[in-house]
Parts: C-alpha cells; sequence; structure tokens
C-alpha cells in the first residue's frame, strides 16, 4: 500500500499499480507452463506465504487471479479480504468457511477448523494448474468437486498422450502438498523451510529468485513505469 486517506464516509487505500497484470492471465495464453517455470513461480509464492505465516496470517484465497506480474516479471500476491490473523485465543485455528472452491483444502470443505496448512495445498493446487492448464479435482458440478476434493487421489496425465513433460519430483511435491491430513501435509510443520529442502528446489537458485536476479520466464511489455 502506497498511502491511505479517509472522509468522513470512507476509507480510501492507494494501491501500488501492478503493470503486468495477473498471472491468470498469461496461463490462459500459454495453455500450461514448461515445469521450471512452475518452480519459478513457486518458489515465490512459498516465500511470500511464510512470510504472511510468521505473522500468523493466512491468506485462504490463493488463486491464478490473485497472483500479479510486477514490471521485473516477478509475483505479487494481493486481495487479503478473506485473510485471517490468528490469535492465541484461535488456539491456531480456524472455522470460517470459505474460499474459491477448486483450491478448497479438504478440512475446510468439511468445516472441521483449518490452520496455515490450507495456503500449502493451495499452493499444490496452483502449481498442478500451472503445470496442465487445470486444477487437480475440476468438476462444473460442484458438490462432485468438493467430494472429489475430499476423497479423490491426485491423478497426473499420460505424459507420452497429452504431450507433457514433467518429472517424478514435481509430481512428488505436489502430492505432499496436497495430502488430505493436514497433519502430514507438507510445510504442515517446517513451513517453507520443509518445502523448499524437497530435491524439486536443487534445479533452481532460491537465493537467485529472492534477491530478483534471475531471468523471468514472461516479462510484461510495459513501455513506461508510469
Amino acid at each position: 500500500m502506497d498511502f491511505l486517506f479517509q472522509n468522513d464516509m470512507r476509507l480510501y487505500f492507494v494501491m501500488p499499480f501492478i503493470q503486468g497484470g495477473e498471472l491468470y492471465k498469461i496461463l490462459k495464453n500459454e495453455k500450461k507452463f514448461k515445469e521450471q517455470t512452475v518452480i519459478f513461480y513457486a518458489v515465490q509464492l512459498i516465500m511470500a506465504i511464510d512470510y504472511l505465516h510468521n505473522k500468523n496470517i493466512i491468506h485462504r484465497d490463493l488463486k491464478l487471479e490473485n497472483i500479479m506480474i510486477d514490471q521485473e516479471g516477478y509475483i505479487k500476491i494481493i486481495d487479503y479480504g478473506l485473510a485471517k490473523k490468528l490469535d492465541e485465543s484461535e488456539q491456531d485455528e480456524a472455522t470460517t468457511y470459505c474460499g474459491t472452491p477448486e483450491y478448497l483444502a479438504p478440512e475446510m470443505v468439511s468445516r472441521s477448523g483449518h490452520d496455515m496448512s490450507v495456503d500449502w495445498w493451495a499452493i499444490g493446487v496452483l502449481m498442478y494448474e500451472m503445470l496442465f492448464g487445470m486444477t487437480p479435482f475440476y468438476n462444473q458440478n460442484q458438490r462432485k468437486l468438493l467430494k472429489k476434493i475430499k476423497t479423490a487421489k491426485v491423478l497426473f496425465p499420460d505424459k507420452t498422450k497429452f504431450k507433457i513433460d514433467y518429472s517424478d519430483d514435481i509430481m512428488d511435491l505436489i502430492i505432499k502438498l496436497l495430502d488430505k491430513d493436514r497433519e502430514t501435509r507438507l510445510g504442515t510443520k517446517g513451513g517453507a523451510k520443509e518445502i523448499l529442502a524437497h530435491p524439486l528446489f536443487k534445479k533452481i537458485d532460491v537465493n537467485k529468485v529472492f534477491n530478483k536476479t534471475m531471468d523471468p520466464p514472461f516479462m510484461p511489455d510495459v513501455k513506461k513505469s508510469d
């Protein structure tokens, strides 16, 4: 946020202009991303969510439409309307049912209470979507979609039939993020450090991503900074 002001009726938030638009639109044009591109964006998502979690904030609405690309080709997470700050009285758990159906974790669907691990689940969904162009439990019927989130296994497209190239490492990571048991879901106990220790991230220089010194896979066509 750049600054804010108010009058007698309203509070105004003046936000930075993010020139590159939504990651959703880039994926829509590309249909699916190469594995290395997915890794590039996943590292940033994991770091950003870890920052929020260290402040006891759950985002709860991670999706491609809420991920923006800045003029340098790096991401920014937006839309904190469903975010929740946990306090000690809530015993590190929230109970409100909210979010976008395709990205909901099983415990959110079951309304059994949820914690920060719902964001790690959402990152698993996002990685799958970026890699294959669709969410892992997609169904036009919302009731069937929610049932699949609670009960169905994660299935991966046939590499030869669909002409998709992906590694066993990224498949393994997605499966571990989409663990229906939040107690054993990757990231629940060790956060970003636990996830970034996965073998998949040996394929990228995490420090270069953090310092924005790596060339991004997509650069927005920005003629002027304003």
